[in-house]
């Protein structure tokens, strides 16, 4: 199924949401979506809307970056005033319409690195007055560092369940994990893993081993006395995050469960149908999703055959209780690799989840975040007793 028949039925009604184009309508979705965690209000995100013209990338571009520095200008308004909360809040709408100039621009731009830095900083803001206070950590790694958040329920100090996520930005990651994790009890680390974020940019490309890594960040959270270490989490989202987490969780027994959505053991078949259905209609006129198909082979590590190939997993060697998830129209190579490797995990709490279309219709469930985290954190309150 290509991007643009799934986005036929989205609706039920062979309409799109608002915008003909399917990845900019996806695009403009998953920002309304990220209104149940305040990270936009659906009155900006229409403002913004009416002022883009179908298939214009500059029009995109200058509506985002306007109401991107409208909403700043408001956020350093009320935190000048000490209005904590009306800043942080303001600040967190600022990242996400900023985050959206960069679907604007590819990633050999010179502007992307300049996009994606201005909305940490926005972060970064965000991270300082949020109560509790949300941590900017550097974890050691190979003579350098990985950057990250670490997230906890409260200042308290005790010893938490904790979730980790690394496969996208993360800035971006925050809303996949972040407050699920902290209503729960959890506590969440966000990092940005080897040619993830501006990891790349930096010399530090993604690499097929990923368990080495995850391993750094591992250890880093063993080391804290906040974290319970018998009871780590990792999350992989998307096919490429999928691969990351299946891989490093095959090799990397200190954590203790793992969520992958969905879960991918063999990159090599999965690449070239990743590409062409999540990039369907990319070329060389600009738009979303050709700017797009510059910068996703660059995180996931999609940029050569010789580089697919090693991106491979022996799920036999996974311990800990494993949740697959699938959504309602993944590609059959996606299912089977899925229940192929579950059937080989000797772990029986492992199990297969798969998202129907009434669930929703939007890759990885953008348009039902709430229902995937219910999924996902009740299966590990499961686990980890966590009640």
């Amino acid at each position: 199924m290509t991007h643009t028949e799934q986005t036929k039925g989205n609706t039920g009604v062979g309409k799109s949401l608002y915008f003909k184009d399917p990845f900019t309508d996806m695009a403009f979705l998953h920002t309304l979506a990220l209104h149940g965690f305040k990270g936009s209000e659906i009155g900006e995100c229409y403002l913004a809307a009416a002022q883009i013209r179908e298939g214009d990338v500059e029009s995109w571009r200058e509506a985002w970056s306007a109401l991107a520095e409208r909403v700043e200008g408001l956020a350093r308004s009320a935190e000048s005033k000490s209005h904590r909360v009306s800043a942080r809040e303001s600040y967190l709408r600022a990242v996400t319409y900023q985050r959206n100039v960069a679907w604007s621009i590819r990633a050999s731009n010179p502007d992307y690195r300049a996009t994606i830095e201005k909305s940490r900083t926005l972060f970064q803001r965000f991270a300082a007055l949020s109560d509790p206070r949300i941590e900017v950590v550097e974890i050691p790694y190979e003579g350098t560092v990985l950057p990250g958040y670490f997230l906890r329920p409260d200042a308290s100090g005790q010893r938490r369940p904790t979730i980790i996520i690394g496969d996208n930005a993360s800035e971006e990651l925050y809303y996949w994990v972040g407050p699920p994790a902290l209503e729960r009890g959890y506590n969440a680390l966000l990092v940005d893993l080897p040619g993830v974020g501006l990891n790349s940019f930096n010399g530090l490309a993604f690499r097929y081993d990923t368990e080495v890594p995850v391993g750094a960040v591992i250890d880093y959270l063993c080391a804290r006395s906040d974290v319970d270490a018998s009871r780590i989490a990792a999350y992989g989202g998307g096919e490429g995050g999928g691969y990351m987490m299946t891989r490093a969780v095959a090799h990397e027994h200190r954590i203790a469960a793992c969520v992958v959505d969905p879960l991918v053991s063999d990159m090599e078949p999965i690449a070239p149908l990743f590409l062409k259905h999540v990039l369907s209609g990319a070329g060389d006129t600009e738009s979303l999703v050709s700017n797009a198909g510059t910068l996703i082979p660059l995180i996931w590590g999609l940029t050569s055959p010789e580089a697919i190939k090693k991106m491979k997993v022996d799920t036999s060697t996974i311990t800990c209780p494993t949740l697959g998830l699938n959504d309602a129209h993944d590609y059959p190579e996606l299912l089977q690799q899925a229940r192929d490797a579950i059937a080989t995990i000797a772990n029986e709490t492992t199990d297969l989840h798969a998202f129907t279309s009434e669930d929703g219709y939007f890759y990885r469930q953008l348009d039902n975040f709430g229902l995937k985290h219910r999924v996902m954190f009740d299966w590990l309150d499961k686990v980890f007793d966590n009640q």
